[in-house]
């Protein structure tokens, strides 16, 4: 047993000092700035954006119509009678079911659009990673929201380059 870790320990010390000698770096990369910033990523936002705007408008307008029913109830409330207010109230409940119902599949319908979207640049941001990380001679990239990463030296950085490579590969 003693031998084996002998053994072990004689390897790691000749293997790490070789590693480390071999100016191997680390650079880390805000996918989300990438999947903001590229001019891939801002195409697609607009495509979303576009398909469910006229959902959005609809849903906004429904909301602000029921804030006003609020206010107006908070406002008129000690005018009011017992029975006036409870069926002002029961109205404002109706109408929040009704937006609620309208709102969750159209949110549902978002989120199946984001995945969707986002997994249409995930693989060309992944290609920019590597190109990037290549020409740099980077022995590993993390990414900078990775859980676990507590402080990075914005001198790793190579986001912007990223966007620069994914930019010129997705035009």
């Amino acid at each position: 047993m003693t031998r084996l870790f002998l053994f072990a320990a004689l390897s790691l010390s000749l293997v790490l000092p070789a590693y480390a000698g071999s100016a191997a770096s680390i650079g880390y990369v805000d996918m989300q700035k990438v999947l903001e910033d590229s001019e891939l990523g801002q195409r697609l936002q607009e495509q979303l954006r576009k398909e469910f705007e006229s959902q959005a408008k609809e849903l906004a307008i429904e909301e602000r119509e029921i804030n006003q029913l609020q206010q107006e109830l908070a406002r008129d409330k000690p005018l009011m009678s017992n029975d006036q207010v409870k069926k002002k109230e029961k109205e404002i409940e109706t109408r929040i079911t009704t937006y609620q119902k309208k709102a969750a599949p159209v949110q549902q319908e978002l989120m199946k659009a984001q995945q969707k979207k986002g997994r249409e640049i995930v693989a060309p941001a992944r290609k920019a990673v590597n190109e990037v990380a290549k020409k740099k001679k980077l022995g590993m990239v993390v990414e900078r929201g990775m859980s676990g990463l507590m402080y990075v030296d914005e001198g790793f950085d190579i986001t912007a380059d990223v966007i620069k490579q994914l930019d010129a590969s997705t035009k």
